[in-house]
């Protein structure tokens, strides 16, 4: 391995269960994406990640969260997605080295749903599962210069109110994914039970 990513990250959870890399929203911490990773429950092995960029409060110097992107969640902007989609890139590619190139799950809150959603359409050869909460695929996604490959049957949970999210799962199911939609993070642990 030549490079590693800056992102900083936890690990817990079953050294030789499921893997995840679980993606705060706008304005959280590491704290939160580990509060997040809890509900993947203890027989996953769950990697925590922080955004790249600090968020201050004001001119006190006191740190408000992190967060992946500049501009909102429906339309990033394109370099500073592409910034952190690199420094994912290497968090995926070191995480599947050193588990033996097994797939990684992506669980991403908010704006890290979208930087999650994102990585799967870009890496599903490397993604087993992804699951996402109150975040839907950039508007701008036509922008972005990818040749997405297909999802192959790839699970995707999307949490949050079905009619926000019904354009997201057409979306994922015509790239071949096969996505659901649930209300609450309930769904989670019955979700990552199912093979694939």
């Amino acid at each position: 391995m030549t490079s590693a990513s800056l992102l900083l990250s936890i690990r817990d959870g079953a050294p030789s269960g499921a893997p995840y890399l679980v993606l705060h929203g706008r304005n959280g911490s590491l704290e939160d994406a580990q509060a997040m990773g809890a509900r993947l429950g203890e027989d996953a092995l769950r990697i925590a990640v922080r955004g790249p960029r600090q968020q201050t409060m004001g001119g006190t110097g006191q740190v408000r969260g992190y967060y992946w992107f500049i501009g909102p969640g429906d339309r990033p902007e394109l370099s500073t997605l592409g910034d952190a989609l690199y420094q994912l890139e290497l968090l995926l590619l070191e995480n599947s080295e050193r588990l033996g190139q097994r797939r990684i799950g992506l669980y991403g809150e908010n704006q890290g749903g979208v930087v999650a959603l994102v990585t799967a359409l870009i890496w599903p050869d490397r993604v087993d599962r992804l699951i996402v909460a109150d975040a839907v695929l950039p508007q701008n996604l036509s922008d972005m210069p990818l040749d997405l490959p297909p999802l192959d049957g790839m699970p995707v949970l999307l949490i949050g109110d079905a009619e926000a999210l019904a354009a997201t799962a057409e979306y994922l199911g015509a790239h071949g994914a096969n996505p659901t939609i649930a209300a609450t993070a309930d769904a989670i642990p019955g979700f990552i039970a199912t093979p694939r």
